[in-house]
């Protein structure tokens, strides 16, 4: 390229002395310009830079007399500038001269330029004009990054628990650790894109770090023996939005529900199909309807498949003064979750055990036989959700925000759950949670800060267990307490999060823990 630039430069000095040798000033042989300018055309026909048909063309331009120009008129509108070529004289300044290129000059070093840029793609692999398509450019990453201290502090007079999963896996009784407090520190990355494939669709995939076999986090926790970090799909789905209002989407995908995780933990994603409806009717609410349809557990046999449909209408709507509320009624309900008892001597019904559980929920043994116990949920789940909030705006980039949330399972029934688990079992089936915010909404410069705190209760049979927050009472039901915390901005989406949990258990065995945890977070 320094070749082409270097012929540009001297090309268009020649033309600047070519454009004065025009003026008026140079109208005699033996003017200094005028023969600097020929010898100069002369060296470059040396060079081959200039063809000698090309040069003679110049020294003929050169030769040509130059008709003297009036000077420029002027008036209110401005002055009439002068034609290339041309030189104009202003009182009290002297000549102007205006440089002149002729056209086979400019078409010339365009032509080279043009060559030189091919060649130079072609060596360096440069993508061809139009060789990259639409969906490419219009590709959006992201991710996010975490890194965790957490310290779980168990009180002594602590119970016994038993660890559902690995009691199903071992098929032998297994205990949770409730009595020895521990430290860890974790990791959690995450990075996916969405793409648009056309103005209606669009698509996403997600990589993360945590167990496959985990649904509700992607913490990875340190510490074991510096072997490399697990990573599964996230996320992959397609989307569909024929208009602005409507749209639907397939696949594995974010948690589309109105909700805080009172119900769903915040990291949960749902396999399925989604169908959401934001309409506008030009004012300051905006309704809105989500329907989904999610696979829980395939079954061999498809009449026993395990489903969650959820169903859930709301409203946004701007408050004014700076205010936004916002309220959700939302009704998922699980079907096939009830752990069915095989008949004696047989396993034909094993397979209702759950694939991932916590704790809290109300378990009975589905096993035929006593020596390898395997747990089943007692109850159904109909879960009636009402969550709500107020984003107010106190001062400035500062925020107040309340929100509340109350879940009932309709679908406990006493005298079933009674019956399975062979002894009485009370109705605990209601959970809320109330939750304050203030400060910056969102985290993204340094100096942000927020604080909050969050008083939650949730019983034993209000929600199901499996997928829940795995941090509040280190997950499940029976529990409540309440958690404090704040964040503070320590570079562009940076931050640093601690919060410290206290919670216990509501009616069952005594369940004590305090959990601290101290997060550095980024987001890109």
């Amino acid at each position: 390229m320094n070749r082409i630039y270097k012929k540009a430069i001297v090309t268009l000095a020649i033309a600047g002395l070519t454009a004065n040798a025009y003026s008026a000033d140079a109208s005699t042989p033996d003017d200094p310009l005028r023969t600097t300018t020929l010898r100069l055309i002369e060296l470059l026909v040396e060079q081959g830079v200039l063809t000698r048909e090309k040069a003679d063309a110049l020294i003929r331009e050169a030769n040509r007399p130059v008709a003297a120009s009036p000077a420029p008129a002027s008036s209110a509108q401005g002055s009439v500038a002068p034609a290339p070529g041309s030189s104009t004289t202003t009182p009290g300044t002297g000549t102007i001269r205006v440089p002149y290129i002729p056209e086979f000059v400019r078409e010339d070093l365009k032509n080279e330029i043009r060559q030189e840029l091919v060649a130079q793609a072609q060596q360096d692999g440069w993508a061809p004009p139009n060789s990259i398509p639409d969906w490419v450019r219009t590709m959006k990453w992201e991710g996010d990054l975490r890194v965790r201290f957490e310290h779980d502090g168990f009180a002594s007079g602590n119970a016994p628990f038993v660890n559902i999963v690995a009691t199903n896996s071992n098929r032998a009784l297994t205990l949770l650790n409730t009595t020895d407090s521990t430290e860890r520190e974790r990791v959690l990355a995450r990075a996916g894109f969405t793409v648009n494939l056309d103005n209606e669709t669009s698509a996403g995939f997600r990589l993360a770090t945590g167990s496959a076999s985990d649904p509700l986090s992607e913490n990875q926790t340190l510490g074991s023996y510096e072997t490399r970090y697990q990573v599964a799909l996230d996320r992959a789905y397609i989307k569909f939005q024929p208009y602005e209002w409507i749209a639907g989407t397939l696949g594995r995908f974010a948690n589309p529900l109105v909700s805080t995780d009172l119900v769903w933990a915040p990291d949960l994603s749902f396999d399925g199909v989604l169908l959401k409806l934001t309409p506008n009717f030009g004012s300051e609410t905006r309704p809105f309807l989500t329907a989904m349809a999610s696979p829980v557990q395939e079954i061999d046999v498809a009449t026993h498949n395990k489903y969650l449909y959820s169903t859930q209408v709301g409203v946004d709507q701007d408050l004014g003064s700076g205010t936004r509320g916002k309220l959700a009624l939302g009704y998922y309900r699980y079907t096939g979750i009830e752990g069915v008892l095989s008949p004696p001597g047989t396993s034909i019904d094993e397979y209702t055990a759950p694939l991932f559980a916590q704790k809290g929920n109300t378990y009975y043994d589905i096993s035929s036989n006593p020596n390898s116990p395997l747990l089943g949920l007692a109850s159904s789940f109909h879960e009636l959700d009402l969550t709500g909030s107020i984003d107010s705006v106190v001062s400035g980039p500062y925020h107040a925000i309340l929100t509340a949330d109350y879940v009932k399972n309709l679908g406990f029934n006493q005298a079933a759950v009674s019956e399975r688990v062979g002894t009485p079992v009370s109705p605990e089936t209601t959970g809320y949670l109330l939750r304050v915010l203030f400060g910056k909404p969102e985290l993204k410069l340094r100096d942000d800060w927020q604080v909050f705190l969050t008083y939650k209760r949730v019983e034993r049979d209000s929600v199901l267990d499996a997928f829940t927050d795995p941090d509040f009472h280190l997950g499940g039901t029976d529990a409540k307490g309440y958690v404090v915390g704040a964040s503070y901005g320590l570079a562009k989406n940076t931050w640093a999060t601690v919060r410290y949990f206290s919670t216990d258990a509501i009616s069952g065995p005594p369940l004590s823990i305090d959990t601290l945890q101290f997060d550095i977070y980024t987001h890109f």
